[in-house]
């Protein structure tokens, strides 16, 4: 009898802890379960049930006392320790009567175990009796070991509107960048070969998962091996070794949230510093302000993405509103997905959720940048708010000197400076439209202005 694979009892990194604020909750779905982190008295991160057991709002509103560490909720003040236990029931008049309610099982949050590895926050979302004991019995899927820094790049995280299932398979069908992301780096149809070969290596089961092998499929890369390895839940590690010595990794995490949607963690790093051999750009680069370097990195993977959301979600709608449509998969090249739903069908039962029909959305709505990425990101927050600081500095700017130009106008021997008045609140009017136009590519990727249409490709 084969292994069966249990969604609930398995670590799943949730977020880098760079995106984490250490002064206010956070809330995050993972599993259809809705959850917040937060850091408690102890400085430990903590992860339990959002909802706070008195009027069932969410605890993610909340606060975190100062003095003593606890999650406060915002609608009447309860307080709750990192083990979900309430310490606090602020409308109670009596002491004795308090403490029963406090030590009332309904009272008290279930959490969950939690560890930090490699800048990532993992939950076991398990709330079984024995999940504390069980968590230990199993290690994270972490990064491989490699001879070059994995530390040399950040994680990147972003919530899309696209199912685990679907989200992975895309991960192992790399042939589908020569086309889907045309135009984007070294991708086009005309530079595309078939791939001539993609195989299973090792055994497959539930707890491993499996690994893939397979050449290049573009003439840049056609002489590379490629490995990659799906560890479950939900981990894809990528590793391209190129013949001139070079070799990539893409550390991949596709976390099941809800149905219809997947938050993806991951990070590039090589054996080779691209940003090094150009020393004009490196140079520029760290004279920027920290946020502004990072996010700007942030801004120029959209397009990639874009591509991918508009492809990957009308595979969901149709997936899931005509169940009798099913893939076809003749070439070598289809391979990594036929191993994907190999296991998902064998080990897991199927996908992590109940299919139900993924309603298609509008343009608005598949490309908002904000809920996308933005509002996790503490780097992309900030600078949308300097941007905002800049816009409104501009315009105050460009409405001052105008008005100094005009009282100067009448005055014949300041002519000259009134003219160059002018011109200077031309420039810092040009300036707020142009950082209120930056601003906007953090929140939506259809253009402010002109026809609302996203453009893909050239």
């Amino acid at each position: 009898m084969e292994t069966q694979f249990l969604w609930t009892q398995n670590w799943y990194p949730v977020i880098p802890l760079s995106y984490l604020d250490v002064s206010r909750p956070t809330a995050l779905t993972l599993l259809d379960k809705k959850l917040v982190i937060w850091r408690d008295g102890n400085q430990q991160w903590r992860v339990m049930d959002d909802v706070c057991p008195h009027r069932l709002v969410q605890l993610s509103l909340g606060s975190i006392n100062s003095e003593d560490g606890t999650l406060v909720c915002r609608y009447h003040g309860w307080c709750f320790d990192g083990s979900g236990k309430c310490t606090k029931i602020p409308m109670s008049t009596d002491e004795k009567l308090e403490e029963t309610a406090r030590q009332n099982q309904r009272s008290k949050i279930t959490t969950y175990p939690t560890q930090i590895l490699e800048g990532l926050l993992w939950v076991w979302p398990d709330n079984s009796p024995t999940a504390f004991a069980d968590c230990q019995l199993k290690s994270p899927a972490t990064l491989p070991e490699c001879d070059f820094d994995s530390d040399s790049t950040d994680w990147f995280m972003s919530e899309v509107p696209v199912g685990y299932r679907v989200s992975v398979e895309s991960s192992f069908d790399p042939s589908h960048a020569q086309f889907l992301h045309e135009g984007l780096m070294v991708f086009s149809p005309q530079t595309a070969i078939p791939m001539q070969e993609f195989k299973q290596v090792g055994e497959m089961s539930a707890e491993t998962g499996f690994t893939l092998q397979h050449t290049g499929y573009n003439v840049y890369n056609k002489n590379m091996e490629a490995t990659r390895t799906f560890t479950p839940p939900c981990s894809n590690t990528t590793i391209y070794r190129h013949p001139h010595g070079r070799t990539d990794v893409f550390q991949l995490y596709f976390v099941p949230t809800q149905a219809g949607y997947c938050r993806y963690i991951g990070k590039f790093f090589s054996s080779e510093n691209f940003l090094a051999k150009n020393k004009i750009l490196s140079l520029v680069f760290k004279m920027l302000p920290p946020d502004i370097r990072v996010s700007l990195q942030h801004l120029q993977g959209y397009k990639l993405g874009d591509q991918d959301l508009r492809a990957l979600h009308s595979e969901d709608v149709i997936c899931t509103t005509s169940p009798e449509k099913n893939y076809y998969l003749p070439t070598i090249s289809d391979a990594g997905v036929i191993a994907f739903r190999k296991w998902l069908d064998k080990f897991a039962g199927g996908e992590p959720f109940e299919e139900e029909n993924i309603k298609e959305l509008s343009s608005e709505q598949l490309y908002d940048r904000w809920h996308r990425h933005t509002k996790h990101c503490p780097h992309c927050r900030n600078t949308v708010l300097r941007l905002e600081k800049i816009r409104s500095f501009c315009q105050s700017s460009a409405i001052l000197l105008l008005i100094i130009a005009l009282i100067l106008v009448p005055f014949r021997i300041a002519a000259q400076l009134s003219l160059t008045l002018i011109i200077l609140a031309g420039l810092t009017f040009l300036g707020s439209l142009t950082s209120d136009n930056i601003r906007h590519l953090f929140l939506s990727s259809v253009p402010r202005n002109g026809l609302p249409i996203v453009k893909l490709y050239s």
